[in-house]
């Protein structure tokens, strides 16, 4: 049995399918319960939390391999000690949990959002070394610390594996995840202005592929960089124009405005709830260095990417879809 926690999460969805085509039975661990429109369901389904060790224990019964995906991706957060409860504490007891069982291998969801020190000149590659010192806002410090535990699991020789996702696009990300969000303002003419900077976008698929390859071929105490292709941010919102029919943003933002807009949104947003348009965090990585060389990953996991355009085309059909769904005029 193979345990997938955080598996009715976007990248685990995918994943979950992957598995079942491999002719795995599929246990997901999750606080939401699988989507009941995904074509492939898991075998098993269990509702819980990653901060109930009792939880998690139960989970890991006959199970022998565990992929560990279960985080809060967002960025902001109302509450920002949640970002430290769930990924830093959640996998904690994740890595306690497997110590425990009878578990083979552990495969662990960190982000590229750690692996961008300040003042870094290149494209990033597995070699990078950064400290909790260069973390941006708690999401980054306590998926760094969270990493950290996995590390420190894989030393004392039990085979875990990293794998770092840059930002995964594509069909049902129905919790809306920061790309996703991003792609979703994008179609709704919310975003006036683009900052300079590059991201990396890579298709989900290929996230949950590279999770996959990682259990059966990673070098315990390894990362992977699951990353795709480079994009300027200007880039990114011309070729979603050209796919959607919605207008390019035409003006560049400079930083520092782009940042005070930021406070101000999250200042907003902390009085009504309402998820910010940017985030202070995700502002002050945009200024980094989001360049990524994942040659060497893929290379080693022997798999073969899904072009750009046709992850940004499957991402904006489904996303436009969605918000036909809901009523929304676009």
């Amino acid at each position: 049995m193979e345990l997938v926690i955080g598996g009715s999460g976007f990248i685990g969805c995918r994943l979950v399918e992957i598995l079942k085509r491999n002719r795995q039975r599929v246990r997901v661990f999750d606080i939401n319960p699988y989507p009941v429109d995904e074509s492939v369901q898991p075998d098993e389904m269990m509702v819980g939390t990653v901060l109930d060790l009792n939880a998690l224990m139960a989970a890991l019964k006959d199970c022998h391999n565990v992929y560990h995906l279960a985080a809060n991706p967002m960025l902001w957060h109302p509450q920002s000690g949640i970002f430290d409860q769930v990924n830093r504490k959640g996998t904690e007891n994740v890595v306690t949990a497997v110590n425990r069982a009878d578990v083979r291998r552990l495969v662990y969801t960190s982000t590229e959002s750690i692996l961008v020190p300040p003042n870094h000149k290149g494209p990033v590659n597995e070699d990078v070394r950064t400290s909790l010192a260069d973390m941006i806002g708690p999401y980054c410090r306590s998926k760094f610390l969270a990493e950290r535990c996995v590390l420190k699991l894989a030393k004392s020789g039990f085979p875990a594996v990293i794998v770092n996702p840059t930002m995964p696009i594509g069909p049902c990300d129905r919790n809306l995840t920061p790309p996703g969000q991003m792609i979703r303002n994008f179609l709704l003419g919310k975003i006036k202005g683009y900052m300079d900077g590059s991201l990396n976008i890579v298709d989900v698929r290929d996230v949950a592929a590279g999770h996959f390859l990682a259990m059966q071929k990673g070098i315990s105490g390894r990362r992977y960089i699951l990353g795709g292709t480079n994009l300027s941010v200007k880039d990114f919102f011309d070729r979603l124009a050209a796919l959607s029919g919605c207008p390019a943003p035409r003006f560049k933002i400079p930083y520092f405005m782009a940042l005070a807009f930021a406070y101000i949104e999250e200042a907003y947003a902390g009085l009504t709830g309402r998820r910010p348009l940017s985030s202070v965090t995700g502002i002050r990585l945009l200024r980094r260095s989001l360049i990524f060389d994942s040659t060497r990953t893929w290379r080693q996991l022997d798999h073969t990417c899904y072009s750009v355009d046709d992850t940004l085309k499957n991402s904006v059909f489904w996303h436009r879809q969605k918000l036909i769904e809901e009523g929304t005029t676009i």
